[in-house]
């Protein structure tokens, strides 16, 4: 293998296999890209260059013996800084935590490890995963890899950024309102968030507990779809994981049925975005998927509600020690822990905009393999823009409307976490030169239709 740079996960891990590269070569390749793009991207938070170089050798070793090889072996890969490490340090974006080294794995990077999988070092988060930007005043801000100065989404940005930028093969996150999806949208590759209970969320910094998934960015859907299997199944450790016996890989998808849903989905999109679901559901078309666009009224408050929802269960993890040592907390985490905590009235019409809204979603899947939606409403906005512009132009009313980022960005990601329904996003167009994506849903624990349609997207549209 000539030129490293163009070799996806698999390719890279089939390739250590059958001795045309070795993990050792790969991994100081790797670790060059991370020297060279970090001063100016900073998707992370801690490089264990030391441990990756140790773990390279080992897998060589392995490989010259003739071992029985995992999945991921000697593939050089990230973790967000969500996960706890074993004697590396986490932080969980926070400097409450800037010194902190867990002394076990979270189940998630123990099933990587186990897969044969070199863990380079921790991705950079927002704080506590409690924000779409990965803008952090205490860490520093990531940036997207297209375009210096704009934001590569989040919480899971710096796996975004990296993948995206070469930094890493692959990389496992965590998605609560969209934070494996959005990066991945905003950075250009692609965000798996499996059906909830398939990924165990040990050892993991809970956010909304439930509404916290698991999730892999990588440069392919195949490449996703195989970092979730290696670390997917019940852990005891966690008693939402469920015992499901298929594999997460893609299915053959030759006659499947595709919703396209307007209205609410269709409401606030920049034009690129929306040419991205137009040219995707032809793309589909053209490859024998039945497609149908369809009527979908969902509910304006459905985002909010979610947020909300965080607000509520991330503020009884936080508070506590906000109320007593408030200077730990970044600025972020300090404003929204000074909100008030929502009242029962709030609670009630939250949980039953978000009941509706879901049950509007499976009526929807029950008539289709799957949904084609937008993953965000906009390319990545700059770092500091705190609002996005829409145009409201209709045929009776011309004028814009200013939505808060935070809502912009977690508006089509986040009423699928309170569903638990399986998506991925895949790059599908670019705004001046930067990313787009559409995301396909999936029915409950339907993941491997979902991925199989993700794959014939991108492989027909070459993004």
């Amino acid at each position: 293998m000539s030129d490293l740079d163009d070799l996806s996960l698999l390719d890279a891990a089939a390739a250590i296999r059958a001795g045309d590269i070795s993990p050792v070569e790969l991994t100081e390749h790797v670790l060059a890209r991370i020297e060279a793009t970090e001063p100016t991207l900073h998707a992370y938070a801690t490089v264990d260059a030391d441990g990756a170089r140790s773990a390279a050798s080992a897998a060589e070793r392995a490989v010259l013996r003739g071992d029985e090889l995992g999945a991921l072996h000697g593939v050089p890969m990230g973790v967000k800084d969500l996960f706890d490490t074993a004697g590396m340090r986490t932080t969980y974006g926070s400097p409450r935590y800037d010194g902190h080294v867990p002394d076990r794995d979270a189940t998630a990077v123990a099933r990587l490890r186990a897969a044969g999988a070199i863990v380079l070092g921790k991705h950079t988060t927002h704080e506590f995963a409690w924000g779409g930007r990965t803008d952090s005043a205490s860490f520093g801000a990531t940036h997207n890899p297209h375009r210096h100065g704009h934001i590569a989404g989040g919480s899971s940005g710096g796996s975004g950024a990296s993948v995206a930028a070469g930094s890493c093969l692959g990389a496992i996150g965590t998605d609560t309102a969209g934070s494996v999806r959005i990066p991945a949208a905003l950075s250009g590759c692609v965000g798996f968030k499996p059906s909830r209970g398939r990924i165990s969320l040990a050892g993991v910094m809970p956010l909304s507990p439930s509404l916290d998934h698991v999730g892999a960015l990588a440069r392919t859907v195949a490449d996703a779809a195989a970092i979730a299997d290696a670390v997917a199944g019940h852990d005891p450790a966690d008693e939402r994981t469920l015992h499901l016996t298929d594999g997460l890989a893609p299915a053959q998808v030759a006659s499947a049925r595709v919703a396209v849903p307007g209205g609410w989905f269709q409401g606030l999109l920049h034009p690129a975005v929306r040419e991205a679901v137009t040219e995707t559901a032809s793309t589909l078309v053209g490859l024998g998927v039945e497609v149908e666009t369809v009527d979908f009224v969902g509910d304006p408050d459905v985002p909010h509600a979610v947020l909300t929802r965080i607000l509520f269960e991330a503020g009884l993890l936080h508070r506590p020690a906000f109320s007593t040592e408030p200077s730990s907390f970044g600025p972020d985490l300090a404003e929204l822990l000074s909100l008030p905590s929502p009242t029962p009235l709030e609670l009630a019409a939250m949980e039953a905009a978000i009941a509706r809204f879901s049950a509007q979603l499976l009526s929807l899947l029950g008539d289709y393999d799957a949904l084609l939606v937008p993953t965000v409403p906009v390319p990545a906005p700059e770092l500091g823009q705190r609002s996005v512009s829409f145009d409201t132009h209709t045929d009776t009313d011309t004028g814009a409307v200013d939505v808060e980022i935070e809502h912009v960005l977690t508006r089509l990601t986040s009423p699928l976490n309170a569903a638990g329904l399986p998506a991925v996003s895949v790059p599908a167009g670019a705004a001046d030169g930067l990313p787009v994506a559409v995301q396909v849903v999936g029915r409950p624990y339907d993941d491997a239709t979902a991925l199989g349609i993700a794959a014939l997207v991108e492989r027909r549209s070459g993004h």
